[in-house]
């Protein structure tokens, strides 16, 4: 659920370069116009995302990507919630 959640986001907002992973160990990679990693991004969704008490830790060789890992006991309402506050802070940059 997690996965194609994101995936649905990757499709609305070009600054997400990827979606990978395996199971709830997920990332999401954003880039700029010319594909380049896009750190500034990350910064800026992390921000808007603890605002709504949603921790997240950016990854990758350029800080480029950020890393979604929720806990094992996650329900469906708990990752629909999470999909919006990211999507909101997705959309804010």
């Amino acid at each position: 659920m997690l996965t194609q959640g994101l995936r649905e986001i990757q499709a609305k907002y070009p600054v997400i370069g990827e979606v990978r992973g395996l199971g709830l160990m997920l990332a999401v990679e954003f880039i700029d116009d010319d594909g380049n990693p896009n750190s500034a991004a990350v910064s800026k969704v992390i921000a808007n995302c603890l605002a709504e008490n949603v921790l997240l830790i950016n990854c990758g060789t350029y800080d480029q990507a950020i890393r979604v890992i929720p806990p094992l006991v996650i329900d469906r309402q708990q990752a629909k919630d999470f999909l919006a506050i990211f999507e909101n802070a997705v959309a804010s940059i």
